[in-house]
């Protein structure tokens, strides 16, 4: 054992939950491990704590082969293990010493992530300081457990061994920087991760192999998996890593790693049926060339990590529009190489690029761009009766942090798509007036989950970029109602903004994340609206911190 000293509180608030022998020899047990009792409570807590871990790891199995001999090639591979004990030391009360939340450099980064660009996950470098300066940088629970997760990690990927666990490890790391708010380390290791999965050809199906003399099981590495559970969990990283990519950088422009065409991989099923081991059959599942599969969701296939996904994929392509347009349509290229998926808009006029290009032309004007627009309301009117109530306020169900994300990222592709192009200041601009309706829409879906108990700190951390891009909308009216001197509206706006600053504060307050989205609201904030009055030379409309706060 290792003489690194896990700080716990009393275990007494939470009752033990290992069930398995606790009979393992400590000569055998892998160094720097916890205990075995501590390390079944950790894995326990991430299930419970993190939404989509019950996808990227098949539960039953993964906790029964806790109960394994550590020497079983069934036990988990140790760096998985120590992923999941820094992850779950950000939930649960029994982990003390997990360190102070850093954004004094602006990106929120720990003291682990600082050597990510220079060695990465698995460069040479191990991306932590030499273990002589340990005086200097300090580790604690998590970033211990992270480092030994890394060091691990990259000696047993280069014999190869063990490739979809190092995946999984990735996703579960992602997670924890994201959590952190640290924004360089999250984009490096999503980097590092989509890596991988395309190397492994997660993203491809049995059913649509690439044409190539090489046989199958030669095109990718280590893709044979065992068993249709193996399968589907696999499919399921694909399609986790597939919107990660997407949502972690939902508020840049940056290429992504994974385009549409060329992913051909079966949606994922649903939850009871992964959980419970039930082979579903591929001849009738949906995947990205299926017609309309973006707004027909078939009842034996659907669930909220379904439209988790297809939310995630609609929201993909608007970025993917907005990156492409001016250089497709300054080359007159009539298309911007973006897919539908067999969604045919009733607003496609079939209009060509005009002389001139890009600059002579307004973008909404393209046929890609009504496409969209009308995608994302197509979307959401198709959504199920029994997914339209995320957090259950008329049916008394449980809030559903998957779904939750589901019917947030809509009105984040609306805001995203007419965003370049709204005039805040004209009263009848149609893109002015869609942001501010999907502002609004993200707005009923912050006042309903105040409605409930649920705590913020289990949600998907895509919930406070929504809520962050529906407040730096509403900064934009605001500054503009100001401007105009239209005070009544400018008083609802404020308030507005209010319960957005009341959620990312209190979310703050438990995450890196949290903090992070609000200081760079104040931050917009003073760009659009301190900025803007004192170009008047006039008094500012509110300072960020005598903006209420309270609950909504």
């Amino acid at each position: 054992m290792s003489d690194f000293q896990v700080v716990v509180d009393e275990l007494e608030p939470s009752p033990p939950l290992w069930h398995g022998s606790t009979d393992v020899s400590m000569t055998v047990w892998p160094e720097n491990l916890p205990p075995p009792e501590l390390l079944h409570h950790l894995a326990e807590t991430v299930f419970n704590a993190v939404p989509l871990a019950v996808r990227v790891l098949h539960r039953p199995t993964f906790m029964a082969s806790l109960g394994l001999p550590p020497n079983s090639p069934r036990f988990p591979p140790v760096w998985l293990l120590h992923a999941i004990c820094a992850l779950a030391s950000l939930y649960t009360p029994i982990v003390t010493d997990i360190g102070e939340i850093n954004l004094d450099d602006g990106l929120g980064a720990v003291a682990v992530s600082a050597g990510v660009f220079q060695g990465g996950a698995y460069g040479a470098g191990n991306g932590f300081r030499n273990a002589d300066h340990d005086d200097e940088d300090p580790f604690n629970f998590a970033t211990s457990h992270l480092r030994w997760s890394h060091e691990c990690s990259r000696k047993a990927i280069r014999r190869g061994k063990s490739m979809i666990e190092h995946a999984q490890r990735l996703i579960l790391v992602t997670w924890f920087y994201l959590s952190r708010g640290d924004f360089i380390s999250t984009i490096a290791c999503t980097s590092n991760l989509t890596k991988l999965i395309a190397s492994l050809g997660f993203n491809t199906s049995s059913v649509y192999s690439p044409l190539s003399r090489i046989p199958s099981e030669y095109l990718y590495t280590g893709r044979t998996v065992v068993g249709p559970t193996n399968e589907e969990m696999c499919r399921n990283i694909f399609w986790v890593a597939y919107a990660m990519e997407r949502l972690v950088n939902a508020t840049n422009v940056w290429t992504l790693s994974f385009e549409d065409m060329d992913c051909s991989q079966f949606l994922p099923c649903r939850l009871k049926d992964f959980t419970n081991g039930v082979t579903v059959p591929k001849q009738t599942r949906q995947h990205l060339l299926s017609r309309n599969m973006l707004v027909t969701h078939p009842p034996l296939f659907t669930d909220s990590f379904t439209l988790y996904v297809k939310a995630a994929v609609i929201f993909g392509q608007v970025r993917t529009f907005n990156r492409r347009y001016k250089q497709h349509y300054a080359l007159n290229v009539q298309s911007t190489g973006l897919l539908y998926d067999g969604w045919s808009s009733p607003s496609d006029s079939g209009s060509t690029p005009p002389p001139g290009g890009a600059k002579n032309r307004d973008p909404r004007e393209t046929k890609e761009f009504k496409a969209l627009d009308d995608l994302i309301g197509a979307f959401i009117a198709s959504i199920p009766k029994e997914f339209q109530d995320p957090v259950g306020r008329n049916t008394g169900a449980k809030l559903d942090p998957v779904l939750y994300v589901a019917h947030l990222l809509p009105h984040m592709a609306m805001i995203t798509l007419h965003d370049p192009h709204a005039n805040v200041s004209v009263a009848h601009d149609s893109s002015a007036q869609k942001i501010l309706l999907a502002a609004r829409g993200i707005l009923e879906l912050i006042y309903n989950v105040c409605g409930t108990a649920f705590d913020l700190l289990y949600l998907d951390h895509t919930s406070s970029t929504a809520w962050f891009l529906a407040g730096t909308t509403i900064i934009r009216f605001l500054a503009a109602k100001s401007a105009q001197g239209d005070e009544a509206e400018a008083a609802i706006l404020t308030e507005e903004l209010g319960a957005v600053k009341f959620m990312l504060t209190n979310l703050g307050d438990r995450t890196g994340i949290g903090l992070r989205q609000l200081k760079l609201l104040d931050m917009v904030y003073k760009l659009e609206i301190e900025a803007q009055a004192q170009a008047r030379k006039q008094p500012t409309v509110m300072s960020p911190a005598t903006i209420s706060v309270t609950n909504p």
